[in-house]
């Protein structure tokens, strides 16, 4: 557990505006949850490593006709959610785990800030995962904080190295993360790539699932 969890789980009551107001620094929720919900009106959400459930909470409320199902290894998952009960469920799970169960697939998968806590090694797999429960025609949404820019990027893994306790954590660059997504997820198109607020370190891929059977990372287009 880092520092910041410890800390957080000692404010009570406040410690739901603590984390806001910590998360804020990095990246405004409400306006990528705002910006999901103009790309589609899913029905079904898979959120690949959900953490406490801000995300979450932003989704539900955005995407008002849509089923969420939040997946986290961590034991805490949705933890913090207070958006419909009804609509949103949180498992302690990992994404093979979710693929052995062969659900129907989601039309809308969002994996928020998670590969760069994941070994190097382990990402492809964890995108082939994605890349199984998402629908035909459904939509893959990967956000991650590019490191391009030093200063900002050194801020981002101090945050997560010693307030979040991640001793692996490992940013990519705009151009690394562009080439893992094309050279793993074929059958997917790249609609866009945009910076999500307030810094455009936050690069959102938007990618949609156009065939079933994986093509090359040169059928990709920008």
């Amino acid at each position: 557990m880092g520092i910041g969890t410890f800390v957080r789980h000692r404010l009570g009551r406040l410690e739901i505006p603590a984390a806001e107001l910590y998360r804020a620094c990095f990246i405004n929720l409400d306006q990528l949850g705002a910006r999901v919900a103009t790309l589609r009106e899913p029905k079904r959400i898979l959120e690949i490593g959900c953490g406490d459930g801000a995300l979450a909470q932003r989704l539900t409320a955005a995407c008002p006709a849509a089923d969420y199902l939040g997946i986290d290894p961590a034991p805490t998952a949705g933890r913090l959610y207070r958006g419909d009960p009804a609509r949103a469920e949180f498992r302690r799970q990992d994404t093979a785990n979710l693929v052995a169960g062969q659900p129907d697939p989601f039309d809308l998968v969002v994996i928020v800030d998670v590969l760069h806590h994941i070994p190097a090694a382990a990402r492809p797999t964890v995108l082939r995962h994605a890349a199984q429960l998402t629908a035909p025609g459904g939509l893959l949404l990967i956000k991650e904080w590019a490191k391009d820019r030093p200063v900002f990027g050194r801020l981002a893994y101090w945050a997560d190295r010693y307030v979040t306790g991640d001793r692996d954590v490992d940013f990519m660059t705009e151009d690394q993360l562009a080439t893992l997504l094309s050279d793993t997820l074929g059958e997917f198109t790249r609609t866009a790539h945009r910076p999500i607020p307030p810094w455009r370190e936050n690069i959102l891929f938007t990618l949609e699932r156009t065939t079933d059977s994986p093509r090359t990372g040169d059928d990709m287009v920008a």
